[in-house]
């Protein structure tokens, strides 16, 4: 029995995803690129924008009508809110909690929905593929119901695994040859509650682990975001330089709006205090254009924060209508021309810091763990500590999870390009 899957949205989803690749091959099915050759269809949905799930009932009928014998499981974001209209057009509906499911799917697809509001067992190690970089959540769901988001209803409330299961788990991966884990979560600062153990806890813990070699985590809300968590960082020989932080407005009356808990300015000083304490780090953000009620004035003063902090990369995006939130009701809505004038601003910006940033790397040696053949032919690829992209020579006797020391010669658009220097070690 064949399977075809396509995955949309964040890193969460690509977890789910590889969950059910883990349960659906150990059970005997085989993976395909060929649609036609599918017997099971899995769409993984993202509802974050209205674009991006209503994208997922066109994917359903476009890949529907390319293969008419295929059972359909329709599963993610999406499916955990909206499973009634999902149903209409998908044989299966799978929630965010229920991915368990797919073990009894495995045997026999019932045609059916299976929603929950929360997960029965958070600890429950589900399967990975083997790979150089896993994922490795450590907490579901989220409590903060910023007003333009959804992802509080369909992830559901704050829950945080055991670290007892989150350490087992990053050993199984370890033993399979995993170097690298990204530890993920909707808000991994808020990590720990009712466990009484934080997440920067559980950053000394996972650094202890032998044969790992990098740490990695997402999401950090800013208004969780320590001094602590800084000095993690820079004290642990294995947690990466980088910081995905999203910022979202410049605006602190946008961000009183969104009810994101923060100012401008104590962002900022948080930011400030990362680049002092970890000069070498890099730092990304999220940034929403258009939210209701943002003048012309509250968008200049995003822009400013971009320029103040300099981001690595910045993803974003449009504000989009959403429900079940606050925003979706609030005055002075924005038309779509202005909103696409204000990203289209802030994404030339975002370019021109991007492409100065990446200069800056040209004649330096960085530390690239390799994840394995570039899409160039006849080069390498992985990434260095400040997770940029490394392109590099191919040599026989290198192999995924190597450590390297690469000297940049080149800044394209999105990564680097670089020559293989003796040794291994650190920027």
């Amino acid at each position: 029995m064949n399977f075809y899957i396509k995955t949309f949205g964040c890193q969460m989803n690509e977890r789910d995803s590889e969950k059910v690749i883990g349960i659906l091959t150990q059970n005997g099915w085989r993976m395909t690129s060929d649609i036609k050759e599918a017997d099971l269809i899995i769409v993984n949905s993202c509802a974050v924008r209205e674009k991006a799930e209503n994208k997922i009932y066109s994917e359903i009928g476009r890949l529907k009508f390319k293969n008419r014998n295929a059972t359909v499981v329709a599963m993610g974001c999406v499916a955990q809110i909206n499973y009634e209209k999902l149903s209409r057009v998908a044989h299966i509906v799978i929630g965010t909690n229920t991915i368990d499911e797919f073990y009894n799917i495995a045997k026999n697809p019932q045609k059916g929905v299976f929603i929950k509001e929360r997960m029965d067992n958070p600890d429950y190690i589900f399967p990975h593929t083997k790979s150089v970089s896993a994922f490795v959540d450590i907490m579901y769901g989220c409590n903060n119901f910023c007003t333009y988001c959804i992802v509080p209803f369909t992830r559901g409330r704050e829950i945080s695994r055991k670290k007892e299961a989150i350490i087992d788990e990053i050993k199984k991966l370890i033993d399979n040859g995993t170097r690298e884990v990204m530890l993920l979560g909707q808000n991994v600062n808020s990590y720990g509650k009712g466990l009484n153990y934080s997440f920067v806890d559980l950053l000394y813990e996972v650094n202890k682990l032998e044969g790992l070699k990098r740490i990695r985590f997402t999401t950090s809300h800013p208004k969780d975001f320590s001094k602590e968590l800084i000095e993690a960082m820079r004290d642990l020989d294995k947690v990466c330089e980088h910081i995905h932080l999203p910022i979202q407005s410049g605006s602190n009356k946008i961000l009183k709006l969104m009810r994101r808990g923060y100012t401008k300015e104590e962002y900022l000083e948080k930011v400030m205090m990362f680049k002092e304490m970890i000069p070498q780090g890099s730092i990304t953000t999220d940034i929403i254009v258009g939210f209701p009620q943002e003048t012309e004035e509250d968008f200049l003063q995003t822009v400013e924060v971009v320029k103040t902090v300099e981001y690595d990369t910045s993803f974003s995006f449009k504000y989009s209508k959403r429900p079940l939130t606050k925003a979706k009701d609030m005055e002075g809505q924005i038309d779509e021309e202005t909103k696409l004038n204000r990203l289209n601003h802030l994404q030339q910006l975002q370019a021109q810091i991007t492409q100065k940033k990446l200069k800056d790397y040209v004649g330096r040696i960085v530390e690239v763990l390799v994840e394995g053949k570039a899409k160039k032919e006849g080069m390498l690829a992985g990434r260095n500590r400040q997770n940029i992209v490394v392109n590099f020579d191919f040599r026989d006797n290198i192999k995924a999870g190597d450590c390297l020391r690469v000297k940049i010669t080149k800044a394209l658009k999105h990564s680097l390009i670089g020559e293989i220097t003796e040794g291994v070690g650190n920027d």
